[in-house]
Formats: structure tokens, sequence, C-alpha cells
């Protein structure tokens, strides 16, 4: 697993922020980051409410989710169950939220790295904070429009 600031180093070099060895860098414009904004909005939402198939629909067919020393999904048939989880534990009062979103340009146009946080407060008990997180994300643009190939959650 690449790490945040190793990601970040494969991303920018002193002479050529667009390469990174000999490797092209992809470019992320304002639409690309208003999109993936709002894929980070409906991730919160579709996992908080269970909407499964529009869950899945964020994440790439061969997507993982990952939460570091706790769990590994990988590909829709595993990952789809992520909202069920969320749904029959927290009872429906869970809420993620998303925040600190860096975008990066990664290996060509359509792949995209993203460092983040992660809260996730429970409303059944006050609101109070149950978890809080480092996110990792590779994106890939699929048919236009931005998907997680790879999101990995980790305690700080």
């Amino acid at each position: 697993m690449i790490g945040i600031e190793s990601r970040r180093r494969l991303a920018t070099t002193k002479n050529d922020p667009q390469r990174s060895g000999d490797r092209m860098m992809g470019t992320i414009t304002g639409e690309d980051r208003i999109a993936i904004g709002e894929l980070f909005a409906r991730y919160c939402h579709r996992v908080d409410h269970g909407d499964t198939a529009g869950w899945l629909e964020l994440f790439t067919p061969d997507g993982v989710f990952e939460v570091a020393g706790v769990m590994r999904l990988e590909g829709h048939e595993q990952v789809g169950a992520m909202p069920g989880v969320v749904a029959a534990q927290g009872g429906g009062k869970w809420r993620h939220q998303i925040t600190s979103i860096v975008v990066d340009p990664g290996d060509g146009d359509d792949v995209a790295l993203v460092t983040a946080y992660g809260l996730v407060t429970d409303w059944g008990n006050d609101g109070k904070p149950m978890t809080f997180s480092d996110y990792a994300i590779t994106l890939n643009r699929v048919d236009s429009a931005w998907r997680i190939r790879t999101l990995v959650a980790t305690t700080p």
C-alpha cells in the first residue's frame, strides 16, 4: 500500500509538475474537482441511507473499500455489502462526512489521487463521533464520470 506522502510525491516533481519519472501526469480541471466533490457527497448519502445500488454506482466494478487492519472488500459483490452493514449496525442514525478533500492528478487524464478526512457520527448517541480516518483514494474516470477504484481508510 502506498502512503499518502508517497502518492503525493508521485504526483509532482521539482522540474515539471506534470511528470513523475518518465510518466506523464494527468490534469485535474475545475469541473473535475466539482464532480469529485459530488461523488463524495453521494458516497455519504448513499451509504447512510442504505442505497446499495446507488453506492455501487460510485465504484469501479473491481473497486476496493478498505478499513486498514479491519476489513477489505473487493469488487461490487463485496463492496455492495457496506450500506447494509451501516444500516444494521447504525440503525439509520450514522452519518458519514468526507472533508478536506485534496485532489492530485494521477497517471493520465483518467486517474486522480485523493487525500481526505472521513468522520462518522452517531446520531443515536447525541451525534458523538464514532470514527475519524485519513482516506487515501484512487479514482478512475469511467464513461466521463469519476469512480472509486480504491478507498483506504486509516486511523491517524
